[in-house]
């Protein structure tokens, strides 16, 4: 009786232990998962904010370029672009905060707290 219990104790250990690796290599992914959505969504705004600057950029040297032709004044143009830029940027400065704190608590909020494959028993 007490070699059964002890094959019995040995299997109970081994099962427990592969039990323990595997809900650790679960938690692995989990966290891999996560971590992938976080660094997709970081890369894909820094792209969209990267070609608006270079859109923003571009445009405000078309519109330079063709007032200064239009008018023959490329400092005024210049200077309306470089007003046009100062008002956005000073929009941005007063709503940040509320365009931002959406922005990231619905996004990284929704990969955080979202439902995954590990039971809670």
């Amino acid at each position: 009786m007490s070699d059964n219990l002890t094959e019995s104790m040995a299997g109970l250990n081994e099962a427990v232990k592969q039990y323990v690796q595997t809900r650790i290599d679960l938690v692995k992914l989990l966290f891999l998962k996560k971590t992938s959505k976080y660094m997709s969504i970081l890369f894909g705004m820094l792209i969209i904010i990267l070609l608006s600057t270079l859109i923003l950029a571009f445009a405000g040297v078309m519109f330079t370029f063709w007032y200064g032709q239009t008018y023959d004044n490329y400092l005024e143009g210049a200077s309306i672009v470089l007003g046009s830029l100062i008002f956005i940027l000073i929009v941005f400065i007063l709503f940040r905060k509320k365009l931002l704190t959406t922005f990231f608590l619905s996004n990284f909020s929704e990969i955080l707290f979202e439902d995954d494959e590990i039971d809670h028993k």
